[in-house]
């Protein structure tokens, strides 16, 4: 019954939000807007007693001789947090009470839920009150047993020491929670008995969950600059090194003498022995700034006057001093002259595979951003509802301790 309650209600809801007839606090609802639309229907609307009920349930545990219109305006935003997403639909099974507060919110008629029933199952009010009533005598019995009363709202001597008025404020709040639970477990059928909403449900083949939703885990901006930076820091981490130029290690005491090294000299003793290499006197300048330059493609004019070669044999290489060719000391370098520049070297060359290398780059991270952009995380919409038997004993337990 409390189930076909909220969703005739929600239908309800559902209807005047689609023909706009609702007020902007309901249309777009948060806690600070529900409390302030109960607020202006109160104090605007013509009071109906019976509506006293729904308010009842709602604040329970407070003072109604003040009014509920005083208890609304104290009350806090907070209070209302549950209802926004009731109406939002995140909720698909909520208690009876805030069913009966949109009922009063949207003026569904009839109201409370008890006139509702009443209404609907006008030839069988009997077997709603004999529900009700024998809820309340089974919680009564088992708060009982669990509290160790007499059954007569009186408490044995051993707990005489429990505050009598704090005692039974918590009692009665739990004890509507579980009527709520225990009734919202059945359901009126066909030939007017009671049948278990959770055995209905498991003959059920198609069983409805909230579906979950998905949001991108990096924004597009947040990509977007992560992909330039890492592109900036590859291509200057790329361009240093490869015109970095390493360190020359100077000469110990003893070393007196040097020797070619691939791309440069490298200092040593004069009595040492190293195969297929020529061992020469040190020559400290030599040493520190005669080097072979490995790209020519990157030699331009302004290389003029500041680089040799050797001009002899077949493959021609580049040196930044002057001076006797390395590998054979009994030729002499030449200065770098603009025709052996234009014949054997190409800056072209050099700009062109390097553009190929960092478009290749530029489309390597723009993949990585792609795939980024498309990384979503799961986001659970709604609560699933506990049993009604487990979420029952939770409130029995708190009223033992």
């Amino acid at each position: 019954m409390p189930e076909e309650y909220r969703k005739v209600v929600f239908d309800a809801y559902q209807k005047k939000k689609r023909e706009g007839s609702l007020s902007s606090n309901l249309l777009d609802p948060t806690p600070g807007n529900v409390r302030e639309e109960c607020l202006i229907i109160y104090r605007e609307r013509e009071r109906d007693p019976k509506d006293d009920e729904i308010f009842k349930q709602f604040f329970k545990g407070v003072d109604k001789d003040k009014g509920y219109l005083t208890v609304l305006e104290n009350s806090l935003a907070e209070k209302f947090k549950q209802m926004p997403k009731i109406l939002k639909g995140g909720v698909p099974k909520y208690g009876l009470r805030y069913a009966e507060l949109l009922a009063w919110l949207i003026d569904f008629q009839p109201r409370p839920s008890t006139s509702y029933y009443t209404s609907f199952y006008k030839d069988k009010p009997s077997d709603i009150e004999e529900v009700i009533d024998t809820t309340d005598v089974k919680i009564g019995e088992t708060l009982t047993t669990i509290t160790g009363g007499n059954g007569d709202g009186t408490q044995n001597p051993e707990n005489e020491k429990i505050n009598k008025d704090e005692g039974e404020n918590k009692q009665d709040d739990i004890v509507e929670e579980v009527k709520d639970s225990i009734v919202e477990t059945t359901d009126m059928g066909v030939t007017g008995q009671l049948i278990d909403i959770k055995e209905k449900e498991k003959e059920d083949t198609k069983v409805d969950f909230p579906e979950p939703e998905y949001v991108r885990l990096f924004s597009t901006r947040y990509i977007t600059i992560s992909c330039v930076i890492l592109l900036l820091i590859g291509t200057t981490s790329f361009v240093a090194w490869e015109t970095s130029i390493a360190s020359v290690r100077m000469p110990k005491e003893d070393e007196k003498c040097m020797y070619w090294n691939e791309d440069h000299y490298e200092p040593v003793k004069c009595n040492a022995q190293i195969n297929g290499v020529t061992i020469i006197p040190l020559d400290l300048k030599k040493l520190q700034h005669q080097r072979k330059i490995n790209l020519p493609d990157t030699l331009t004019t302004y290389s003029l006057g500041k680089v040799w070669y050797k001009g002899f044999v077949k493959d021609h290489e580049f040196f930044t001093d002057s001076g006797a060719y390395p590998q054979d000391i009994q030729r002499v370098l030449k200065p770098l002259t603009n025709t052996i520049l234009t014949k054997y070297t190409s800056n072209y060359r050099y700009m062109l595979t390097r553009l190929v290398w960092f478009l290749c780059a530029a489309l390597f991270v723009s993949l990585c951003g792609i795939g980024a952009s498309k990384t979503k995380k799961k986001i659970k919409v709604g609560n699933q509802n506990e049993t009604s038997n487990s979420h029952i004993q939770d409130l029995l337990k708190q009223i033992a301790q």
